[in-house]
């Protein structure tokens, strides 16, 4: 009796409803995917999918619509089981009126969702990934104003509005044409063998693979080309995966320290000793004993500078573009790195490295803040004798540095409040201060009365998005050409100029202010980097800038008679990354000091454990003979260099070895890992490696 009822007029009605309105849903979210992924594509990687051979192409698409039907299916196999389950009765009223509103709610979630995906796609040049989650640890009202200011909100809310209208109508025509055409079973063998196959082809869809494994991001990959592969998922696809890698980061995870000494094998360096210690051994650095320095331990004040760009400054021109202000001539006459990488591509990514070596951006926000990290550059400069200080731009509460910073032990944090006390006429922006009143205040500290040498860490925000300038600075005009213009994701170019011109020549007032201080000058060390490079240039489309899409200037000013009692070796064209900064100001500022690091003195010629110009996604050893993209540690590829000025490679990969590249990375994860699961009845000394 039960099957009889399957096939009379209305549940044959039914079923072909529930077909139309599922197939109709899932055709217009296809559709959408498709259109998004087009955009990816030929908006930011059109010259690498040309390159890519027939094959390549075919297998991309191929493989672009399994993980969008797996997404799809997913979405669906709901309302399918749903509509299974009431298609034969009366209860299916319940079923058109949840299809209707369910339809639109999945359409906007791939339409928004694929959104998201283009411009974070073009801010970062990949598709969403963990980082997008930072947001939630940023200034609420900041990242407002960054959105609403970088982003076509408005016109996006209008196409939103409008596209609802399209949607409706079209909708409508298609499922009714799906409706008129689908085939509906007459029998109830019939209806039951379609319902068994559909619920097969949902599934079979949903695991996306016949194999031993279902389709997953391990698969997301067709080529050697990283920006092809970052088109491969769909933009909710994308956000899935970003959510469970940022809910698995958010507990560390455990690393035996037979596997660490397996990565220094990698690396080429043995380990003398039995005990876990003795694994941050390769790190350990001694200064040598120098009688000057003893007498003379200088101040100390390093710079770190919002989107201090490598990239921007070529198009810096004396006379016609000038975008380094007061900043050139020391430039000219100081110790300049060209060759030189951040170590992060955000903010806080590189901070946390520069701070205690670790590579998890979030560790400010994390449980594992307090930990002990051995790299910790406040503990070794309390260690010495100094006083540690940080000065940021922004609120103190960033991302929790306010409480991190005091965990790292650093003696004061000064943030935009406290020199909002000091200049009540400081301008800001919507991050934070100018620059002009955070080196002010900077300046302000070094000529405090002080008993201890300090060592003074500064975080600029200027320029950053929005870009906008104080009003009493003037913008300059910029002329650049129309393919370079093209590259710039935002609308008003000169203001992004004019900001990192103002940027710049603030750095070089705030060190002119030093040198003609007879009381600073001849002992307070100067050094300056950037944050990482300006983001939404475009490094997708362009494979040969692997390395220089990662590239910051290093400065350091040294007074002449540090240089005359420490031995500099000085090679402006030596690589380096961030890594090496605090070495090499250690190395010629502390006599006999031991402490931690992976960085190597870039001011001397002596070997170093780690010689590599190194970066979460790119790295570079000092023989400069190729780069080595390390974003898959497993698959690192290599890239010969063809153009040495701004480290240019071949865009197609070459056959040299990367192995030292990433087990570097490793290395780096596996000692953090190891650190924050220390607990504290754990005794390294005590410990045994197996």
């Amino acid at each position: 009796m039960f099957f009889s009822k399957i096939v009379c007029n209305r549940a044959q009605e039914n079923m072909r409803f529930f077909l139309s309105r599922i197939l109709g849903g899932m055709f217009l979210c296809l559709v959408i995917l498709l259109v998004s992924r087009l955009l990816l594509v030929f908006s930011f990687v059109k010259d690498q999918y040309f390159q890519l051979s027939l094959t390549e192409q075919f297998n991309f698409w191929v493989l672009s619509l399994r993980f969008d039907l797996k997404v799809v299916c997913i979405a669906y196999a709901l309302p399918l089981l749903i509509a299974f389950a009431t298609f034969i009765n009366k209860s299916f009223v319940f079923f058109k009126g949840f299809i209707k509103y369910y339809n639109t709610l999945i359409v906007y979630v791939a339409l928004i969702f694929s959104i998201v995906n283009y411009f974070y796609f073009k801010t970062y040049d990949k598709s969403i990934d963990t980082f997008i989650f930072a947001i939630s640890k940023e200034d609420p009202l900041a990242v407002i104003k960054t959105v609403i200011n970088d982003y076509p909100v408005g016109i996006g809310a209008v196409g939103l509005l409008l596209f609802f209208f399209i949607y409706k109508y079209s909708a409508a025509i298609i499922f009714n044409k799906i409706e008129n055409k689908v085939y509906v079973p007459d029998t109830r063998k019939k209806t039951v063998i379609g319902m068994i196959v559909l619920i097969l082809v949902f599934f079979g869809l949903i695991r996306g693979s016949f194999g031993t494994f279902p389709l997953r991001q391990l698969n997301a990959q067709v080529t050697d080309k990283p920006g092809i592969n970052y088109c491969l998922p769909n933009g909710p696809l994308a956000f899935y995966w970003a959510y469970k890698w940022e809910k698995i980061s958010m507990k560390v995870p455990t690393v035996k320290p037979s596997e660490i000494l397996k990565t220094y094998d990698e690396l080429g360096i043995q380990i003398e000793g039995d005990t876990v210690s003795d694994l941050f051994k390769p790190l350990v650095k001694h200064t040598d004993k120098n009688e000057f320095l003893e007498q003379n331990r200088p101040d100390i004040v390093f710079n770190v500078m919002e989107s201090m760009s490598s990239h921007m400054m070529t198009f810096d021109n004396e006379k016609d573009r000038d975008l380094m202000g007061e900043l050139r001539k020391h430039f000219k006459t100081d110790f300049v790195f060209k060759n030189f990488v951040s170590e992060g591509d955000g903010t806080s990514d590189s901070l946390t490295r520069m701070l205690v070596a670790s590579p998890d951006l979030n560790l400010s926000t994390s449980v594992y803040s307090s930990k002990d990290y051995i790299c910790n550059i406040a503990k070794l400069f309390n260690e010495a004798g100094y006083e540690t200080i940080f000065v940021t731009a922004s609120t103190a509460s960033w991302r929790n540095y306010d409480n991190f910073l005091r965990q790292l032990k650093f003696s004061r944090v000064i943030e935009r409040t406290q020199v909002l006390k000091d200049f009540p006429n400081a301008t800001s922006g919507a991050w934070g201060i100018d620059d002009e009143y955070l080196f002010k205040e900077t300046y302000k500290i070094l000529k405090e009365k002080h008993d201890k040498p300090r060592f003074i860490m500064t975080l600029s925000i200027t320029n950053h998005p929005p870009f906008r300038l104080p009003s009493d600075v003037e913008v300059q005009q910029v002329k650049l050409p129309e393919d370079i213009l093209a590259r710039f994701p935002y609308e008003d170019t000169e203001t992004i100029f004019a900001t990192f011109r103002y940027a710049n020549d603030q750095l070089g007032r705030f060190i002119d202010q030093i040198k003609s201080d007879d009381g600073l000058k001849n002992n307070t060390f100067i050094a300056a980097t950037g944050d990482h490079n300006m983001r939404g240039i475009g490094y997708s489309d362009h494979p040969t800038e692997l390395v220089f899409g990662h590239e910051v200037p290093f400065y350091l000013y040294m007074p002449q008679q540090y240089i005359d009692n420490t031995g500099v070796a000085f090679d402006k064209e030596r690589l380096g990354s961030q890594k090496d900064i605090i070495t090499t100001i250690v190395s010629h500022a502390l006599s006999d000091k031991e402490f931690y690091s992976f960085g190597c003195d870039l001011l001397s010629d002596e070997k170093c454990n780690f010689p590599f110009a190194f970066n979460g996604i790119v790295a570079v050893s000092y023989d400069k003979t190729h780069a080595c993209d390390i974003s898959n540690v497993s698959k690192p590829v290599s890239y010969d260099f063809t153009q040495m000025e701004h480290l240019l490679v071949d865009s197609k990969p070459s056959n040299r070895s990367c192995i030292k590249e990433a087990a570097m990375k490793k290395l780096e994860s596996q000692l953090y890992y190891l650190q924050a699961n220390k607990s504290d009845k754990d005794d390294f000394d005590k410990l045994k490696i197996n």
